[in-house]
């Protein structure tokens, strides 16, 4: 029974534990069950992994997982889009430099060029919730879409309601019967 329960977390196996159980598998000294029982292999499909990689030229090694790049405050973003501006668009010198990626650096200088404004940096996802229409037209634009929103949610539960009732009558066989919901 302690088998057919699924670990919390995924295994990790040495390098060296991975390489010894491939090369038992290719060179057949021990028969497939008993590499598993041995080096505590968890199932036979992350053996033949293994084996796939390293008859590919490759280790048998874990992925790792690529890192979020390092976080840029709004007056860095400045004077790395005015360095590459200043270095005739030297978007690869400019990421080794201020050790960002090359598209960030493109990224940021274009959208300076197309704005030619600095606010244009400046990073406003999750930011437009809290800001009041400016005018009277704004409002009117925000209460239309305010009440189209509405009015869209009540059709949608209007129709569920009748969804339910159509599938709760279907298990009637007799009008009469006393399950039927009136509409």
């Amino acid at each position: 029974m302690a088998n057919l329960e699924r670990p919390v977390h995924n295994r990790r196996y040495p390098k060296k534990l991975k390489l010894r159980a491939v090369r038992d598998y290719r060179n057949h000294r021990l028969p497939t069950k008993e590499i598993l029982l041995k080096y505590d292999i968890c199932g036979l499909s992350q053996l033949r992994n293994w084996v796939i990689l390293y008859n590919n030229g490759k280790e048998p090694v874990r992925k790792r997982v690529r890192k979020m790049g390092r976080k840029v405050s709004y007056d860095e973003k400045i004077e790395i889009v005015k360095w590459v501006l200043k270095h005739n668009h030297d978007y690869k010198q400019a990421a080794q430099k201020f050790d960002i990626t090359y598209s960030r650096a493109y990224a940021w200088t274009q959208k300076y060029e197309q704005a030619n404004d600095w606010t244009a940096l400046k990073d406003r996802r999750g930011k437009t919730r809290g800001r009041q229409p400016a005018d009277r037209e704004e409002q009117l634009l925000k209460e239309i879409r305010d009440l189209k929103a509405k009015l869209r949610e009540r059709e949608v539960q209007i129709a569920f309601s009748k969804k339910l009732i159509e599938i709760s009558n279907r298990e009637v066989k007799r009008p009469n019967d006393i399950k039927r919901f009136k509409k």
